[in-house]
């Protein structure tokens, strides 16, 4: 089997933008011994082996920051913001849309992943860019909110 097509790879991708059923989705194509790498100097970095400690790591521990319905990914541009290279490699740019966290603050962010697929057309590698600041900014604020409010309900019992 080929590698995937731009078109295959925003059909894989275009779950992400329905968070409470997609993420299943999107990773039904992400292979268990991925490579995944989010860069940076911040609480969501790292380097990742296999896709459940990837998603343990930073899909499961940011689900509870945001508001309904989550985390919501798209493409902007469609197919046109999928960089196709040589052997199965691809750059895909991902923008946040209208998401917001548990406390109201809007977490506008932009992505880029840097992406390798296997013959099978299965995603083997991903290093994702991101603004590092917003993220320790938006999200490690809410973390921290959030954090607070669960020290008050405890001292309250």
């Amino acid at each position: 089997m080929p590698y995937p097509t731009r078109s295959q790879i925003l059909t894989m991708l275009r779950p992400l933008s329905n968070p409470s059923a997609g993420n299943n989705d999107f990773f039904a194509h992400v292979r268990d011994d991925v490579l995944w790498i989010v860069t940076g100097h911040m609480m969501l970095s790292g380097i990742w082996k296999t896709k459940e400690s990837f998603r343990a790591a930073t899909f499961s521990k940011l689900g509870p920051l945001f508001a309904a319905p989550g985390m919501r990914l798209e493409i902007p541009g469609g197919e046109e913001g999928i960089i196709m290279g040589d052997n199965g490699r691809a750059v895909i740019e991902l923008r946040t849309v209208n998401t917001y966290t548990k406390s109201g603050v809007l977490y506008d962010q932009h992505y880029s992943w840097h992406m390798r697929f296997d013959e099978d057309s299965r995603i083997s590698e991903v290093k994702a860019f991101m603004d590092t600041a917003h993220v320790e900014k938006v999200l490690g604020a809410e973390l921290e909110k959030q954090k607070g409010l669960m020290r008050n309900t405890r001292a309250r019992m």
